[in-house]
Order: C-alpha cells, then sequence, then structure tokens
C-alpha cells in the first residue's frame, strides 16, 4: 500500500490545519504516534520475518520487500513498551533513515495505521525530557490533533544506524 493510498474520509471538522508538515499517524500499543511522512517510503502488510541471531529484542529480524532486504524493527519493544502482537491490522512501515551522511531504509512494526494528515504549526511544541512513555530522545515533538496529544517520533534516533547494528553480546 503507497502512502497516498492510506487517506482517510473525515468530516473536514475532524482535520487540523494541513499548511503544516504531513505526518503519518499510527496506533501502536493503544496510543498514537507519528512520523514526519517525508521519512515513509511505504507501508506493507505484516509478512514472514526471518529470525536472525545475536540481534537485540526489538529488532525483530529481516524481511524482503521487493527483492529488497529490510531489517524489521518492533515499535513498541524498541521503546521498552512490550512486543506488538501480530493481528490482521499489524503494519511493516518502510522508513528513511540518515546518519553519517548513510541512508538506511527499516521497516517498523506498528499496530495499525491512523491516518496521513498535516499538523498546525502551532500545534506542535518541544518534547518534554521527562513524564513520557517513550524515551525522550526518541521523541521529536509533541502535537495537538483532535484534541489529543501525540508522540512525533524521531526517525534518526529511534532507529539508529549504530544502535541497530551492534550485536547483542
Amino acid at each position: 500500500m503507497e502512502l497516498e493510498d492510506i487517506l482517510f474520509d473525515l468530516d473536514d471538522e475532524e482535520l487540523i490545519n494541513s499548511d503544516g508538515e504531513q505526518y503519518f499517524l499510527f496506533l501502536s500499543g493503544g496510543d498514537i504516534y507519528a512520523l514526519p511522512a517525508s521519512n515513509v517510503i511505504e507501508i506493507v502488510e505484516y509478512q514472514h520475518i526471518t529470525k536472525v541471531p545475536k540481534l537485540f529484542s526489538f529488532i525483530k529480524g529481516i524481511t524482503n520487500i521487493r527483492g529488497e532486504v529490510i531489517g524489521v524493527v518492533d515499535l513498541l519493544n524498541r521503546c521498552g513498551l512490550g512486543d506488538t502482537e501480530i493481528t490482521n491490522r499489524t503494519s511493516l512501515v518502510i522508513v528513511n533513515t540518515t546518519q553519517n551522511d548513510k541512508k538506511q531504509t527499516v521497516a517498523l512494526m506498528i499496530d495499525e495505521i491512523y491516518e496521513v494528515d498535516g499538523l498546525d504549526n502551532d500545534s506542535i511544541s518541544s518534547a518534554p525530557s521527562f513524564g513520557t512513555k517513550v524515551k525522550s530522545s526518541f521523541i521529536k515533538n509533541i502535537a495537538r490533533y483532535n484534541k489529543m496529544e501525540i508522540t512525533v517520533l524521531d526517525c534518526d534516533t529511534l532507529l539508529s544506524i549504530d544502535e541497530l547494528s551492534r550485536i547483542k553480546d
């Protein structure tokens, strides 16, 4: 499923001013999170993952997406919130991260797609340094969306190439 195909039918009153940057919103562990849509390549249905030994528990293994082998990271496990339960709504979000001028493609396992929408710049605030479920370094911003607080994740920190490539002792 391509990112452009994930637009949901919502009443205009529910939409926040879409003059801001576009975000991919999704559910994991009962909470709504967001990623800048510019980081998202595509969303695919959950598919078979081949386990790789000696990796951290949040790295579920690898999968083949159109001939490209991609590492799969369980978002909930990465954030220390347990494992993602595999259901018929579980998806893999294929994202690009950049570190040290190198691009890396990673699949992020999530519970369910929510929508793609713009967030008004006035609704976005700095991430708190404490009091969040998710490690503060993984949070880029907090946004107000449809009367809810949404955690905007920092892809580059969450999916740090240096950390993901380390072998577990």
